[in-house]
């Protein structure tokens, strides 16, 4: 069915019913964090092995994703669609009911296959769906769900761990996969295919005399072992680790060799990376990933600062997300309406440089900080990511061949997928790493001959001498404590003003690619 055979109402129903799926799939990269140390206990397993129940997700996740359209082609889109919803509900239900570690994170090996093809599937089915005028008020919707969930996971999911136990984290995908399955079966439309059925079958024939399975081991072993390198590298020492080693070895040869033979080998590639000659398209997907690799940066960062640092609880240190996610809820339809009289490059373009001015001031932060300044700095981030998160996906395909949708959502979420995963293991590294170094720093500066330093181990001792009670020796001891205790904190804080100060160069850095686009003139 074409879209212009649609009613408004029937193609806002189509698209609740095909964004319910990728939302329970976004929930799940983040929902079941907060649980690890139930799952840990209940299971009998330590919280490192149970880490795996995250990790064994990711990497399925990320193998099946680029292979999302190719996988279209093959069994049809939307029967691709539905099968993949069916397959997350149903090992959800399993990971709900697992009685071992081992079986969890063999059903969430499956729930990733099942959930990876969601987000691309969702995206070419609106951009197929949607006549032209109307797409950028169905990517909105889109944006809301993928911002949205990231952030709602972890307080959704500690609130059930905390009161319905962990496996209701999964049993919650169960009735909300079945009504997204029956929706879809009853309201998504078959892909509307530029050629005849019968072309179509010769072309689905070739197809399979012709399976890229270099292409497919490729992604396997690229996408996978790179995905377990950026979610264990900081907690296994990076390439101090043989099993980090080895898999960045294998990840970077395989993605050569990948990119070689999907380029220059393949009679019909699984990853068709040739649609990067496409302008529009290459530029969005550089933008996507640098901008996805600040935000979930972002979104990682200030929790565990007001955790770690500021003393606030896991319920509190989540919640200073919420009120920036509501905020990009409210203006994202307000971009919509904008995206009618302004140049979409300039509204990328101010997004990116106001994302930049946010993480410039979020590189001010200190230790006496408070709730409301934080939140606030979040809302300004999240408003100027409400600019430009429609605008970019709707250039990225406004200038595709009929027919190729299903093929460039794949790579386009293959570029928001690694620049989150990046982004995140990139920030966590530098939190531990620059430590070090601005420790060594601030502790070259306090010397027994430095008179501030001197100054506060004595106006300490002499406070626990006065009030404490203790002997001057071991005050003066406590005093010394004290002081390398703050240096310690301060030598951190320094850290996340390091990744504040990054997040707004790649920001600043991207800003003025948006001016690349080709538009079309206003009349």
């Amino acid at each position: 069915m074409s879209a212009a055979v649609e009613s408004g109402n029937r193609l806002w129903l189509i698209a609740g019913a095909v964004i319910l799926a990728p939302f329970m799939e976004v929930l799940d990269t983040s929902i079941a964090n907060v649980a690890l140390p139930y799952m840990a206990g209940s299971l009998s397993a330590s919280e490192d092995e149970a880490i795996w129940v995250l990790t064994s997700y990711l990497v399925a996740n990320a193998v099946v994703l680029p292979m999302s359209g190719w996988l279209s082609g093959r069994l049809g889109r939307k029967r691709f669609y539905l099968l993949s919803v069916a397959m997350f509900t149903a090992s959800s239900l399993l990971c709900g009911m697992a009685p071992t570690l081992g079986l969890l994170i063999l059903f969430r090996i499956i729930q990733g296959l099942g959930g990876g093809g969601l987000q691309p599937s969702t995206q070419a089915i609106l951009a197929d769906t949607f006549p032209k005028e109307r797409l950028a008020a169905a990517f909105t919707l889109y944006s809301v769900v993928i911002v949205l969930a990231p952030t709602l996971g972890p307080v959704l999911g500690g609130w059930l761990s905390d009161h319905w136990g962990w496996r209701w984290i999964f049993f919650l995908n169960v009735p909300c996969g079945a009504a997204a399955y029956l929706l879809n079966r009853a309201l998504q439309p078959e892909a509307n295919l530029p050629h005849a059925a019968q072309a179509h079958a010769e072309h689905c024939e070739s197809q399979a005399r012709n399976t890229d399975w270099s292409g497919l081991a490729g992604i396997a072993l690229g996408l996978g072992c790179l995905e377990f390198v950026l979610d264990r590298g900081e907690r296994l020492d990076w390439f101090g680790s043989r099993a980090i080693t080895v898999a960045a070895i294998v990840s970077a040869v395989a993605l050569a060799w990948l990119v070689y033979h999907e380029l220059f080998r393949a009679k019909a590639p699984v990853l068709q990376l040739h649609m990067l000659r496409n302008r529009n398209f290459a530029l969005a997907n550089g933008i996507v990933f640098s901008t996805y690799f600040a935000r979930y940066a972002s979104t990682a960062l200030l929790p565990e600062f007001t955790h770690d640092m500021l003393g606030y609880t896991a319920t509190d240190s989540g919640l200073v997300l919420s009120p920036g996610s509501l905020s990009l809820l409210l203006f994202l339809p307000l971009t919509t309406w904008l995206m009618k009289r302004v140049d979409a490059r300039a509204l990328i373009f101010g997004g990116l440089m106001l994302t930049g001015y946010a993480f410039w001031r979020l590189s001010g932060i200190e230790l006496g900080i408070d709730y409301a300044t934080i939140v606030r700095l979040r809302i300004l981030e999240s408003v100027a990511v409400g600019l430009f998160l429609t605008p970019l996906s709707v250039l990225a395909f406004s200038r595709l061949a009929s027919g190729k949708n299903d093929a460039a959502a794949s790579l386009y979420g293959l570029s928001r997928n690694l620049g989150s995963a990046i982004g995140i293991s990139v920030v966590n590294t530098m939190l531990v790493r620059r430590a070090q170094v601005h420790a060594s720093y601030l502790s070259a500066q306090v010397t027994a001959t430095s008179l501030p330093a001197l100054d506060a181990v004595q106006s300490t001792s002499a406070h626990l001498t006065t009030l404490g009670g203790d002997a001057p020796a071991q005050a003066g001891m406590r005093a010394l404590g004290a002081m390398y205790h703050e240096l310690g904190r301060q030598a951190e804080m320094l850290c996340y003003v390091d990744c504040f100060h990054l997040l707004m160069g790649i920001s600043l850095a991207a800003a003025p690619f948006a001016l690349l686009f080709a538009v079309k003139k206003r009349a």
